[in-house]
């Protein structure tokens, strides 16, 4: 499996490469800001996951998420899931608004981080684990396009409407 971490703490990068030794043929690609982030999406690609921390700097993970969504929704098929490192409970709001896929809290515990990263390459649902989560919702701002499905532009107004 290729990781693209994205982390500018050490303990943090250190954190998930314990969380995922029991993992078979994990290779880890780390950068140190989503802007690298996504110039490693764009000239390298390939990656199954992108795991990035929250707190990176100068922008955060959630912009990280928000973008690769952003580009998601214009057409690019060949993103990989995110999951976000989180510090704060309070944060997974915007963790959803980011559209990133799931969430997990820091300090990273092995078994929820795994279970997070195995079900999204896998093409699972998050698992309902204490400290993981994920529910990524199109903000208010996320209209369907002209050449949305119907379908999508449904669901689409019934989540602003639920909102």
């Amino acid at each position: 499996m290729k990781v693209l971490l994205v982390a500018t703490d050490d303990r943090v990068r250190t954190q998930v490469k314990t969380a995922t030794l029991g993992m078979p043929d994990v290779e880890f690609f780390d950068v140190g800001t989503p802007h690298r982030a996504l110039q490693q999406l764009d000239d390298v690609g390939g990656f199954d996951i992108v795991i990035a921390d929250n707190d990176t700097r100068p922008a955060g993970g959630y912009y990280l998420a928000r973008e690769m969504g952003l580009r998601v929704q214009m057409g690019r098929e060949d993103l990989p899931p995110v999951v976000l490192l989180l510090a704060r409970t309070q944060d997974q709001w915007l963790s959803n608004w980011s559209q990133a896929d799931a969430y997990v809290m820091k300090p990273v515990d092995p078994f929820n981080l795994t279970e997070a990263v195995e079900a999204l390459v896998d093409n699972r649902p998050i698992p309902k684990l204490p400290g993981v989560g994920g529910n990524p919702t199109p903000s208010v701002l996320d209209t369907p396009g002209p050449d949305a499905t119907p379908q999508r532009q449904a669901d689409m107004i019934s989540d602003r409407e639920a909102s």
